[in-house]
């Protein structure tokens, strides 16, 4: 976006440089920001191919002052979505010719915008090359297809979670000693075994050879089985794996990636170069993220491997950047179902609810006794959480559950917290109770102090003036643009007809 260039400019431009006009219809000018129809074509495009950023870099030093073309790089982000990313997220695949490549990022950093944009920017180029996207659960496929739009009708894109692929090439369970009643953990540990590697690079290669496959993206790899992906990379080579350790969620999945590459059963292979870093969060408001974040640091092992992989400087807090400004927590006694019901009705109509409980039990009787008419509210277990996201995060039972991760999980305490809190895109409800047994592990007591913290936070925050909501009730948010040059304090209202303005006054 070029708001100082005038069209009849850019035409001389494009004149003078006839190999860059395929990306005319990709830029926008001054002329274009004045009309708010034209510019919602920029939001409304469904080409997804971008200059990478050597071309960008080349083609606006003849446009505008090189000086100050950093200042013009931002953002832009709707209540929902990221738009279009900086161009540390645009150029993360940029020069990818193939082989292995590692995403790391922490939640809400992007990974999933990324793999779809990558798979798209292919198909553009090639639509017969063919890709197999895997993923942990149903949620986290089916939010995956969702994100291909359109796209995701074409037969070359395959989405599955990855016990649906051990069915699709007929991995034999049987014949490894499981059945009905062999458990995930139980499953993990077999499929580790030498027989069950051997088994799924037959199913595998056969499967291959009915139905080939270019590239591979596994979305959530730490909560996939190291070996079987190993296998995957050696059949394949052009593998993606985003990834973040910190989202550790069960006790049976790898530690970090080089369970996969440094694997025991298979030869070491060198990472150095492969790994690229993911450090600003589009999805989570700051204060939800920083307080998770703040409670996530107490992980000694994370913040540890995380230093050592080159992904953290300091820690989360002072490393982690947050573009949604905002968020609020809001600690309440929610655990009996009046008070529960209560929160739920005051919930704004059209937004986006999920309710977490700790127990099967509860999430039947929260169904049948508490939802009111009207409201878009799912309710399901706090360990189905996987891929889950939504505008308000009711959490039912959250003592129960920290008492139960603490006793049974305590290697996981924090990573599964942190994963819980930053399921929320806007409001996050948290049930305690007022009055704390003395006898709690100190653990758990400063857990709920830094809960507590940032929901003291949220009450200190200025309301947000109504006559700013959009008549479908969606709530604004705030961003914090990550140029250095802008004023400290500076806020942005972001909804989708009004970003056409907020630019132009920003490039004024």
């Amino acid at each position: 976006i070029f708001p100082s260039i005038s069209k009849t400019e850019a035409s001389k431009f494009y004149a003078k440089n006839p190999s860059y006009l395929n990306l005319k219809n990709h830029t926008f000018f001054k002329d274009d920001l004045t009309d708010e129809d034209i510019f919602a074509k920029f939001f409304n495009s469904s080409i997804s191919t971008l200059p990478n950023k050597k071309e960008f870099l080349k083609i606006s030093e003849m446009l505008v002052n090189q000086s100050r073309l950093k200042q013009k790089i931002i953002p832009i982000i709707t209540k929902d979505e990221v738009m279009f990313f900086d161009h540390k997220q645009l150029s993360i695949m940029n020069g990818y010719t193939g082989g292995f490549r590692v995403i790391r990022g922490v939640a809400g950093t992007g990974k999933t915008m990324i793999l779809a944009n990558f798979v798209a920017n292919r198909l553009e180029r090639d639509e017969n090359e063919k890709f197999l996207v895997l993923c942990f659960n149903k949620n986290l496929a089916q939010n995956i297809k969702s994100s291909f739009g359109d796209k995701f009708i074409n037969k070359n894109i395959a989405v599955y979670p990855i016990i649906s692929l051990l069915k699709r090439i007929e991995f034999d369970e049987v014949k490894l000693g499981m059945d009905e009643n062999t458990n995930i953990s139980q499953k993990y540990q077999i499929y580790e075994t030498d027989e069950a590697i051997a088994e799924f690079r037959a199913k595998f290669k056969a499967h291959l050879a009915k139905h080939p496959i270019d590239y591979v993206l596994c979305d959530e790899t730490q909560d996939m089985p190291a070996g079987f992906m190993r296998v995957i990379y050696e059949e394949i080579k052009d593998c993606i794996f985003f990834i973040d350790e910190a989202q550790k969620f069960y006790t049976y999945t790898m530690k970090n990636i080089a369970d996969i590459f440094h694997h025991p059963k298979f030869e070491r292979i060198d990472m150095r170069g492969r790994v690229k870093n993911l450090k600003n969060v589009y999805r989570t408001p700051s204060n939800i993220a920083r307080c998770a974040f703040e409670i996530l640091q107490k992980d000694s092992a994370i913040n540890d491997y995380y230093k050592k992989s080159f992904y953290l400087n300091q820690d989360f807090i002072s490393d982690i950047q947050c573009i949604l400004q905002d968020g609020s927590i809001k600690v309440a006694e929610l655990d009996e179902f009046a008070g529960l019901k209560k929160c739920l009705k005051a919930l704004l109509d059209g937004e986006t609810s999920v309710v977490l409980s700790n127990s099967k039990v509860a999430v039947s009787a929260i169904k049948e006794s508490v939802l009111p008419e009207g409201k878009n509210v799912e309710v399901l277990t706090i360990q189905s959480i996987k891929g889950l996201e939504a505008q308000n995060v009711i959490i039912h039972n959250f003592l129960p559950f920290l008492q139960t991760i603490y006793k049974n999980e305590r290697e996981l305490f924090y990573r599964k917290i942190y994963v819980l809190l930053t399921r929320s895109r806007e409001n996050l409800y948290i049930s305690l109770p007022k009055k704390l047994d003395e006898n709690l592990p100190d653990e758990i007591k400063q857990v709920i102090e830094v809960i507590k913290k940032y929901a003291s936070i949220t009450q200190d925050l200025p309301k947000k003036s109504e006559q700013i909501k959009e008549k479908s009730s969606l709530k604004l948010a705030s961003i914090r643009p990550v140029l250095r040059d802008v004023k400290d304090g500076a806020e942005l209202v972001v909804a989708g007809s009004q970003l056409f303005a907020i630019i132009a006054g920003l490039f004024a």
